[in-house]
């Protein structure tokens, strides 16, 4: 079923045409937005790393220079023959000038570093450490000619450090650069002072190195997610930590062997977008409140009313012209609805004023017929008294003549239309005497309870149908025939059923009387049925009216039904 597209809808669906455009749009927009933001942070976070990165291989390129210069100094060679030397103090010069020239190399670098050279020809060293055991040092196991990281301890102190060796050849000569991780906790505390980045260094087989204000907490999880992915010498990665979703950038030092990491706060960095955004949606929501009351207030103001008239047009179309509309507009509208309500009330009074003139116009037309038979049964019923006194029948003569005058009494009457069903029936049964003393070959029966005597009836309801059983039904037959009067009341629902034994009608002659009891007014109409079924429906309302059956008796049985108003 097609769904009908009320004034109401297509302001809703306007509404919506208009928003829906406007919100994908906005959406996209801010998509774009954000994925630009998002690789703008991301290759200025890489960038920045990649500096602080190069920085941090200079001064480690600047140490491995020093270590491939020390092997030229002359003192150098004399440190391979010092156990050629027999006095002590020639060796201790030697030592202290070697000291002095290592010193010299490792303050060209800002990092705090050590050195120590190892001559395995000699079995002796000279290092600006504070100790050092040569052999344990340079052991063929610990040389590295990478950079490496290494647990050692100074004086019973833990310390963490680089180490990085220079192997001359013919290994006549072995130079050891070292520096503790804290030159890269100073770098990364200082990166951390000029701005909001929290940097470390990551090695899946090492703890971090973390600046001294970082937060250990996240800083792990960003290492534990780290251990469980892929990665590439450099890229970036978006995780969620602890509630928040984060940028986690990296970048691997080829000299060490270690990642810079960095990972930053997305929400913080996209937090002026998403408050814009969040600016928007709400703007919009708003808008679309207000579009939902001003579309509520004209579906109240417009849509119902509207649909109001358009309703009681309907009704009025469908000829229910008691419809009213229900007004409690307070604007054009209502004045509408109360101008359609006079109009249906004239129209329902014009209607009922043009259905009664047809009602009495078919009433005066049933009288004047009736005035027409009258005269003949009025003639027959002389012709019998006649017959009677002729016969010297007395008693048939003053029945006949008691029951005509007051059968003639009642139907002359004419200046009240309503009587008593008492009264009706008495003219019933004077109908019926004379018809049994006319026919002789006629019974009947009535059983009418008392508490429905005295309801009121229009005048000549039943005398008619009574008359149309003996004329249609049992005159027509030659044996004797049976007629019955009935009344029931069941509350406020009165029934009268009047039933005769004559020729049984077929269903097919059935349906057509039926049909022309439904049957609108015409010129032809002049029917008994019909007027009674139209006066009980003009009197007692639609339920009331004519119900015709098969008879019990063999005949017709014709119910006549209304409702009492108390």
């Amino acid at each position: 079923m097609p769904v009908k597209m009320t004034i109401f809808r297509k302001l809703i669906i306007m509404l919506l045409l208009l928003i829906i455009p406007i919100l994908i749009l906005h959406t996209y927009s801010n998509q774009v937005s954000v994925n630009v933001v998002r690789n703008e942070i991301k290759e200025s976070n890489l960038q920045h790393l990649s500096f602080l990165l190069s920085q941090a291989e200079a001064t480690l390129e600047q140490l491995s220079i020093a270590a491939n210069t020390i092997g030229r100094f002359q003192v150098i060679d004399d440190l391979i023959h010092i156990h050629e030397k027999d006095n002590n103090y020639d060796k201790v010069v030697i030592k202290q000038d070697i000291i002095e020239k290592l010193r010299l190399s490792g303050a060209s670098s800002n990092w705090i570093n050590q050195f120590t050279v190892y001559s395995p020809q000699a079995g002796t060293g000279v290092t600006t450490l504070n100790e050092a055991d040569y052999t344990k040092m340079f052991a063929p196991d610990r040389i590295t000619e990478n950079w490496l990281y290494r647990e050692t301890s100074e004086n019973g102190t833990p310390i963490e450090q680089f180490v990085k060796h220079t192997v001359y050849p013919g290994s006549r000569l072995i130079v050891e650069i070292s520096f503790t991780v804290n030159n890269i906790r100073n770098m990364l505390d200082q990166i951390k002072m000029t701005g909001k980045n929290d940097p470390f260094f990551y090695h899946e087989d090492n703890r971090p190195i973390l600046n001294r204000s970082a937060d250990q907490s996240l800083a792990n999880d960003v290492v534990h997610f780290l251990n469980g992915s892929e990665t590439n010498d450099s890229g970036t990665e978006y995780v969620k930590l602890q509630g928040k979703q984060y940028m986690v950038n990296y970048v691997k030092s080829d000299a060490l062997n270690w990642t810079l990491v960095d990972y930053v706060p997305m929400e913080y960095r996209l937090s002026p977008i998403k408050n814009s955004s969040l600016l928007f949606y709400a703007s919009m929501a708003t808008l679309l409140a207000m579009g939902i009351v001003v579309a509520l207030m004209l579906y109240r103001n417009v849509q119902v009313p509207v649909s109001q008239l358009l309703h009681g047009v309907r009704k009025l179309e469908m000829g229910n012209f008691s419809v009213r509309l229900a007004n409690k507009q307070r604007n054009e509208f209502g004045f509408l609805l109360q101008r359609f309500n006079q109009m249906a009330a004239q129209i329902e009074q014009l209607i009922e004023n043009v259905y009664s003139e047809r009602l009495r116009s078919r009433e005066a037309t049933l009288k004047q017929l009736q005035s027409q038979i009258n005269p003949h049964f009025l003639y027959n019923s002389l012709a019998f008294i006649k017959s009677m006194t002729e016969l010297e029948e007395k008693e048939a003569v003053i029945a006949m003549t008691l029951n005509l005058s007051q059968y003639y009494r009642y139907t002359t009457r004419v200046e009240n239309q309503e009587t008593t069903l008492r009264e009706e029936l008495e003219l019933v049964k004077n109908y019926l005497n004379i018809q049994s003393l006319q026919m002789q070959r006629l019974e009947y029966e009535i059983h009418i309870p008392d508490t429905m005597l005295q309801l009121s009836i229009p005048r000549l309801l039943l005398q008619p149908i009574v008359e149309n059983a003996i004329i249609h039904g049992l005159e027509p037959q030659m044996k004797w025939g049976r007629m019955s009067v009935t009344g029931e009341r069941v509350h406020n629902k009165v029934r009268l059923i009047i039933e005769d034994s004559g020729e049984p009608l077929s269903d097919q002659e059935l349906d057509r009387l039926k049909q022309k009891l439904e049957a609108p007014l015409d010129g032809e109409m002049g029917c008994g049925l019909w007027n009674v079924h139209q006066r009980l429906k003009f009197r007692f309302g639609q339920d009331a009216g004519v119900l015709l059956s098969h008879a019990a008796l063999g005949g017709l049985c014709v119910t006549l039904q209304w409702t009492v108003i108390d």
